[in-house]
Formats: C-alpha cells, structure tokens, sequence
C-alpha cells in the first residue's frame, strides 16, 4: 500500500503543477514563484521515490543486500542475525552493525506485507545460518576470522537516477541564496 501511495504521490506532482499553472495561473506574473512551486513538487516526487518506492531487501546469492531510503548495506547471509525485541526489527551485519530495514518496519497501511517480509527475511537468515553451522561441524577450518568479515561488510550513500529530481531545488535554494547576497 505505501509502495502504490508513493508511485501516486510521485506520479501526481507534475498533474498538481500542470493544474496550478494552467488553471490557477500561479507563476504567471512572477518567474520565482513559478521556480519555487517546480522546486517543491521535484522535492516531493523525490522523497515518495526515495522513502516509499526504493526500500528493499534483496538476497543474491549468499549476500543480503538492505536498501534503505539513505544508506544501503551488504553483508554476508550466513553472518546476518535478525533481531526482534519489543516490536521493533534489525538485522545484525557482521562488521557493519545493527541495521534496521525500512521496509520491515511497522505500517498502518501495509502491516501484512511487512509482516511476510519479515517472515520471510528471518527464514532466510535462518536458513543460511544453519547451512552455515552444518558445514562447520564438518571443515576445522571453517572459522573466519574478523578480518575477513568486515571486508565482506559494506556501506554506502545511496545515489541513483531519483537524485537527478533534486537539481531543481538545489538549483532554486543557490539561485536565492546568490539573490539574497546580492541584495534583492
């Protein structure tokens, strides 16, 4: 539900621009306002593709992949712990620390697809985990040291094609900066 509600919210920032401009008129007489109402939806559409559309969990292979609205995270499937107290929701990565996914947070409007995701993210962990252990049982050499942990864990900034819907607005808050120090 929240997934459909940002792809609305996203998709109806250029109809609530085209009606203000057409319609109402706003920005006809005044080319900042104008600029400043393109600036807003832009930030809008950005923040429903970020927060709503993108969150994911992905498992390739034998790697968990978490990517929040922000940040992203890899590590390990066998080295991941999920983690469940007091109603809220984390995965341990291994040499990245406690995560706690987006997209397995508590929703008013999407409880049950939350509810599978969690489910389904806590087998898979457990899974990996207990195909781990079986084979250590049988290799001696099996345990890895921390070194080699932390290099399989990762971190990274998120940036994609939705950062291109905020050239707009940071073009708009530096045109009014360099407007404010000029004096107008």
């Amino acid at each position: 539900m929240v997934f459909l509600a940002s792809v609305l919210g996203a998709a109806a920032q250029p109809v609530a621009v085209a009606y203000l401009v057409l319609v109402d008129g706003v920005g006809s007489d005044d080319l900042v306002v104008l600029a400043a109402l393109l600036s807003m939806a832009s930030l809008f559409a950005w923040f429903f593709v970020r927060v709503g559309i993108q969150p994911l969990i992905v498992v390739e292979g034998d790697t968990v992949v978490v990517h929040n609205p922000l940040l992203s995270y890899q590590a390990p499937l066998p080295q991941t712990k999920f983690l469940a107290t007091g109603g809220k929701f984390a995965l341990r990565l291994e040499g990245v620390g406690h995560v706690r996914p987006w997209v397995l947070s508590r929703s008013v409007f999407d409880g049950d697809r939350a509810r599978s995701a969690r489910r389904e993210c806590r087998e898979l962990i457990q899974e990996a985990r207990l195909g781990r252990t079986d084979e250590s049982a049988t290799s001696p050499e099996s345990p890895e040291s921390p070194e080699s942990v932390r290099a399989d864990a990762e971190w990274w900034m998120r940036v994609g094609a939705a950062e291109a819907l905020l050239l707009l607005p940071l073009a708009f808050l530096i045109w009014n900066v360099i407007d404010m120090a000029s004096g107008n």
